[in-house]
């Protein structure tokens, strides 16, 4: 059984029965476009504003947007192996599915404490497992995590009463989902320079 580096998007055969394709954008990618979805979602709720009773709808809108770009990473990445005629691990196929799920009753009631957080930080994680990519898989831990913890409003919970305000939520989001976006460039830029 050989295994080869698959930086520069070449095969990586992972057992004998075939190659399995892997993606040098693989880290980059699905940080890039899933914190595009969550900072372009969050400013726009807090442009239009809101109270906490209404965060339930735009969470759930950015949930539904994060599963539908998890089903497009699956596809662009599915195409790209067929294109190669190699198999690909069924990482983003996963998220979309946990996605899809957990906007299904009855485990839509955990968007309005979680938020869109919980389908980010559960298909990621995912996704990061099946490929075996660690750096997936601890984005997805860490800032899911911290996502979910403040869904739960762990963070804006704590400031006094007096200094809370509607739009803390939706900020933090935003500051997480530029967090991601900056992940994706940092890792964009590494992987340009093992590709060399």
């Amino acid at each position: 059984m050989t295994d080869f580096a698959a930086a520069d998007g070449q095969p990586k055969l992972a057992a004998p029965s075939g190659l399995i394709y892997r993606d040098r954008n693989e880290t980059s990618l699905p940080l890039l476009v899933l914190g595009s979805v969550i900072a372009i979602s969050e400013a726009l709720h807090l442009v239009w504003g809101g109270n906490a009773a209404q965060g339930f709808l735009p969470d759930w809108q950015t949930a539904a947007i994060i599963t539908i770009s998890f089903a497009a990473l699956w596809l662009v990445y599915w195409r790209r192996a067929a294109n190669c005629g190699m198999t690909r691990p069924p990482g983003f196929g996963l998220a979309a599915l946990i996605g899809l799920a957990a906007m299904l009753p009855p485990f839509v009631v955990t968007l309005i404490y979680a938020g869109p957080f919980l389908p980010f930080g559960l298909g990621l994680a995912a996704a990061g497992l099946r490929l075996r990519n660690p750096k997936l898989t601890w984005w997805a831990l860490i800032v899911g995590g911290i996502g979910v913890f403040e869904g739960f409003f762990g963070i804006t919970n704590r400031l006094p009463t007096a200094l809370w305000a509607p739009w803390e939520h939706p900020a933090i989001y935003l500051a997480l989902g530029l967090l991601t976006v900056l992940g994706g460039i940092f890792f964009r830029a590494r992987e340009r320079r093992v590709a060399r």
